[in-house]
């Protein structure tokens, strides 16, 4: 009969071959050497089942599995970690970047409880918070939500009456350009939950156009001239955006 791995079985067949294998020799007399051959199991390995067994019953040949080293931060500390990182970024504990990493946790745990953690460590960490690391969502420092949720119910609906009944239609103004801050990584968030990164949306203003024609002196200078003309024009017409620009996203 070809051996068996003991490697390859579960905790619970092992135990179950270690209580059967030992029975037959104490209750059945049969030789160890024999019963191992039919079980397809190495003959030497029953040995210490059997010393186990006449030392302290068949409760010895129970399966235990190793608990592993203690770990490092108590219950009450891994919740302090979670709540750290929920709703917050690194930039509010002293670092410079806004996004949450392995190496940033480790720092601050090192910081604020005094105890090293490999980056594995931390890794384990916050999958057992059930953090996970997720593309964030942009939102505005300039945001203010009370003023959206007020332009949406009570702002719009108004012009929205007011285009019906002058027969007019509303257009959006949106605007495309050079994105002048590199994208967002990843950062590590309560799984299912998109985390929100906040962020200064304060920039710049940019103006471009389109050329049929090679971009030549004469061409630079016409564009130029145009785009002053524009920059100066003094608005015509009625404009049912009374009320200005819409609130920052």
């Amino acid at each position: 009969m070809a051996k068996i791995d003991g490697r390859t079985l579960d905790h619970k067949a092992l135990e179950h071959l270690r209580i059967i294998a030992v029975k037959r020799v104490a209750e059945d007399g049969e030789a160890p050497s024999d019963v191992m051959k039919s079980l397809g199991l190495c003959r030497t390995s029953i040995y210490p089942w059997l010393r186990k067994f006449q030392d302290q019953g068949l409760e010895a040949l129970a399966e235990k599995i190793a608990q592993g080293p203690e770990p490092k931060l108590s219950e009450k500390q891994r919740q302090k970690v979670k709540r750290w990182i929920l709703g917050k970024d690194p930039r509010q504990y002293g670092f410079d970047f806004g996004l949450w990493s392995r190496r940033i946790v480790q720092a601050l745990i090192a910081e604020k409880m005094g105890i090293d953690l490999g980056l594995t460590a931390v890794g384990r960490l916050l999958a057992s918070l059930n953090l996970t690391p997720q593309k964030p969502l942009r939102r505005a420092y300039e945001r203010d939500p009370v003023a959206v949720a007020l332009w949406q119910k009570e702002t719009y609906p108004k012009l929205r009456k007011r285009a019906k009944r002058l027969g007019a239609k509303i257009f959006f103004l949106d605007e495309a350009g050079f994105q002048s801050d590199p994208p967002l990584g990843r950062t590590y968030g309560l799984k299912g939950q998109t985390p929100v990164v906040t962020q200064c949306h304060q920039r710049g203003e940019c103006a471009w156009g389109i050329l049929g024609v090679e971009l030549s002196g004469q061409a630079q200078r016409r564009s130029l001239r145009s785009l002053f003309a524009e920059l100066h024009r003094e608005p015509t017409g009625e404009s049912l955006l009374s009320g200005g620009w819409t609130p920052s996203a």
